[in-house]
């Protein structure tokens, strides 16, 4: 092999290292977590009323409390409905909730964040926050908010659950 051959090692060496790092960024899917899902509501949901976006009375949202049967653990959904014929950007969703915190109707919002996510017509879709240790309490309260399309933040209504232990 050649002197100059040999220069070319490193230079080659360095291609194949960036090339396989390449391939393992790109076969792992970057994604947001928790991701805007499918859902269906069984008697562990209990939630608030639902509401309009600011935007359109074809789009309703509202906030869910999910339990374990055994009442041990929750954790909250902000679920989104689209009733129009035309698609809604959900530009993330989030929870302000006693379940994460402290409940106190301000943006300094707890329980995890759904980014971006385009809603099609007749399609419905969920946010799920974290699963929690559910605390015992009276009273606790639980809202969530939306960003949809260029509206401002829209909040849903808030609603409280009782939790004897």
């Amino acid at each position: 092999m050649k002197i100059g051959n040999l220069r070319s090692i490193p230079h080659v060496l360095i291609g194949m290292v960036a090339a396989m790092g390449i391939m393992l960024f790109a076969a792992t899917p970057a994604n947001a977590h928790p991701l805007w899902q499918t859902y269906s509501a069984n008697s562990n949901w209990e939630c608030g009323l639902s509401k309009n976006i600011s935007i359109s009375n074809s789009v309703v949202f509202q906030t869910c409390l999910i339990t374990t049967p055994n009442k041990a653990k929750a954790q909250l959904v902000l679920v989104v409905s689209n009733r129009s014929t035309k698609a809604v950007q959900l530009r993330g969703g989030q929870f302000d909730s006693d379940l994460y915190g402290v409940a106190d109707f301000n943006s300094d919002l707890g329980g995890g964040f759904c980014g971006s996510y385009t809603l099609a017509a007749g399609q419905a879709r969920g946010c799920f926050g974290e699963t929690v240790d559910y605390g015992c309490g009276v009273g606790q309260v639980h809202r969530g908010v939306l960003y949809a399309n260029a509206a401002d933040e829209d909040w849903t209504y808030p609603f409280s659950t009782d939790h004897y232990c």
